[in-house]
């Protein structure tokens, strides 16, 4: 397989709505309205796109609706209907804020099989920590909204935690929270400044605070520092089995991933604010085979300082975290802890 193609499962973070009740202050997003969503047809376009290029390649995909608050959106029930017909797609999930979890919904999302996982936002374990970037009350609100959610609904929860200056050393109480709300699991994002999140520039973490970071992690999970160096851009953290298990995330971007935004453009990641083609008006295979920014990252040679000629051959660092830090995509990771 050529790297230009898609990899044998995709994964799809489509944000379905720019809407949302909460103006969080580390939000990547920093226009609220639903003036640009796309309607019903216009969201059919976009799937029938993504789906036909899938088909053409004999590939599968596992897409996370988000938005804004993808539960505020009404035609996330149809797209929700659609999708789930389709053999093409092989997992569903919801990124929620949390705010309208209920009864109602816990039964609507039960209906669609192929939906296997609940992903609810939560950034400190205390209503001090989590409101401070959230706002006032909202931990109050979806600690109660969760422990509802599980006595009603079957389907796993896993807990959002965006890593800050202000929050990472909170870890360990996180983590008992989440056990307590008997949650799936954890999973842990790097704040990246976009949107609101600009006039929170001083909230991200610097290296030796993402390696302190490591350092907790892996002292909780009993692992040694060095097995999380490397090509992990986020980590997750499952409850199910009988010991917690830690799995890393690489970097998805252009090789097995994309975001599409609420009026159907395509960006890299979401993090990574780039658009490089538009889906009501391209196809997915053009987009993806066409991108020079894609093609540009995808060569490492491309890359700037260590990360140029870094000896771990699947990491090319955090991008986005290069772009929203120093305004150059092709520098070195500035949060990197490999020794060299």
């Amino acid at each position: 397989m050529s790297s230009n193609e898609l990899s044998q499962t995709f994964y799809i973070q489509w944000h379905i709505t720019n809407h949302c009740q909460l103006r969080c202050r580390h939000c990547y997003q920093d226009f609220f309205s639903p003036q640009e969503d796309l309607d019903w047809p216009g969201l059919r376009q976009v799937a029938d796109n993504v789906l036909r290029t899938l088909r053409e390649q004999k590939q599968v995909a596992c897409i996370n609706l988000t938005g804004g608050e993808p539960f505020l959106k009404s035609e996330l029930w149809p797209l929700l209907e659609y999708l789930s017909q389709q053999p093409e797609v092989i997992e569903l999930g919801i990124i929620t804020n949390g705010l309208l979890l209920n009864e109602e919904i816990a039964a609507r999302i039960s209906l669609y099989p192929k939906i296997n996982q609940l992903k609810v936002s939560l950034d400190g374990p205390d209503p001090k920590t989590n409101d401070f970037l959230r706002g006032p009350g909202i931990f109050q609100k979806i600690v109660k909204n969760l422990i509802h959610f599980k006595q009603v609904a079957s389907l796993p929860v896993y807990i959002m935690f965006t890593i800050t200056q202000r929050n990472f050393r909170t870890i360990p109480s996180l983590i008992k929270l989440a056990q307590e709300l008997q949650a799936a699991g954890l999973i842990f994002e790097r704040f990246i400044p976009w949107g609101r999140g600009k006039e929170l520039f001083s909230e991200v973490l610097n290296k030796e605070q993402w390696r302190e970071f490591l350092q907790i992690l892996s002292s909780i999970m009993a692992m040694a520092e060095t097995d999380l160096q490397g090509p992990y851009q986020a980590f997750q953290i499952n409850f199910q089995n009988d010991e917690p298990m830690l799995w890393g995330a690489p970097c998805v971007l252009g090789e097995d991933g994309f975001c599409i935004m609420p009026d159907g453009q395509v960006y890299p990641c979401r993090r990574f604010p780039v658009p490089i083609g538009h889906l009501r008006y391209e196809s997915l295979h053009q987009i993806w085979n066409n991108s020079s920014l894609l093609r540009d990252l995808r060569r490492k040679e491309n890359l700037q300082g260590k990360c140029r000629t870094c000896p771990l051959k699947d990491c090319r660092g955090c991008r986005s975290l290069a772009l929203a830090l120093t305004g150059n995509y092709f520098a070195e990771d500035p949060h990197c802890p490999y020794p060299f």
